[in-house]
């Protein structure tokens, strides 16, 4: 049975586990993604997990999922939520850290391929995938393949303009969806209602929301309409069988979010009624771990030994 390290970098942990073939996480480690989320403290990190499975197990690759448009030729070129990273041969980097190769992609990107093999994407050609987090990610599966792009950079979903308002995006944008559903968007837009900060969680402003606060209801009524608008135009321009959310966020809204498939129904054109579900993610937190682990070994049927 071969065995394949995948290492997450998240704005808040970077995760990393042993992964079997089917998808079995055998270890696991998380350690806290450093305050500074500058490059050389990252791959520290990286190494660090990376050497701590490799003295235990014999795996045959390994693979690290990052955050922001990732090259096909490994760099990272821009991060929203990683702000010093721009242009960044991240493969590059760590491969000379560890001595080995490894295979880079887009976070989004891991996760989607691991709900493609293991999740409730399997046998499913056409889907995609919104990630809630920090941030909002998106990848794309069309006809059973991975639609990046022609730099490998593609499936930003996470940044189509939903808006025309502030507060600006990470990516330096006004109105992304990202603006309005992720946790750092509502976080810029509780600071600028001057709303207690002891209130920015996503659970204590959901149930500040059900008591009918209405600084929360207009901001998770803000974060429920955009992510319909920009689903709506997902489903006219992909016209995906699935729409999977995942990441902390949409774990966290799942109760008010439940009946997204009949809003977004509603407002789509005819001929696209009734052709997609908008479902959970059926992976845990540690998706993105696990896909990028098993696009590791798709690409790498070659043993090495560690």
């Amino acid at each position: 049975m071969k065995l394949s390290i995948g290492i997450d970098i998240g704005g808040t942990f970077i995760k990393g586990g042993v992964i079997t073939e089917g998808g079995e996480v055998v270890d696991f480690l998380k350690i806290k993604t450093p305050d500074s989320r500058m490059v050389k403290d990252v791959i520290g990190v990286v190494k660090s997990i990376i050497n701590n499975l490799i003295a235990k197990y014999e795996v045959s690759s390994i693979g690290v999922a990052s955050p922001g448009s990732v090259s096909k030729d490994g760099f990272v070129l821009f991060s929203p939520n990683f702000p010093s990273w721009r242009d960044i041969p991240l493969k590059q980097l760590i491969e000379k850290e560890i001595g080995f190769s490894i295979i880079l992609d887009n976070d989004a990107n891991a996760y989607a391929f691991g709900e493609y093999e293991i999740g409730c994407a399997k046998n499913v050609n056409d889907f995609i995938l919104l990630t809630l987090g920090t941030g909002v990610g998106g990848a794309i599966f069309s006809g059973g393949k991975l639609i990046k792009g022609y730099m490998g950079i593609g499936g930003e979903l996470g940044h189509i303009v939903v808006g025309d308002e502030g507060p600006v995006c990470g990516c330096g944008n006004i109105g992304c969806l990202e603006t309005y559903s992720s946790l750092s968007g509502i976080f810029k837009l509780l600071k600028e209602e001057g709303f207690e900060e002891e209130y920015w969680d996503s659970l204590s402003l959901l149930r500040l929301y059900r008591e009918g606060e209405p600084i929360a209801k207009r901001i998770i009524s803000k974060f429920i309409n955009y992510l319909i608008k920009a689903i709506i135009s997902y489903v006219h321009i992909f016209n995906p069988q699935l729409i999977i959310l995942g990441g902390g966020l949409s774990r966290d809204y799942r109760e008010i979010l439940r009946d997204l498939t009949k809003k977004v129904n509603e407002r789509v054109m005819p001929s696209f009624r009734d052709t997609f579900s908008i479902v959970f993610s059926s992976l845990s937190d540690e998706a993105g771990m696990i896909g990028i682990a098993l696009m590791a070994l798709k690409a790498n049927s070659n043993s090495f030994f560690l």
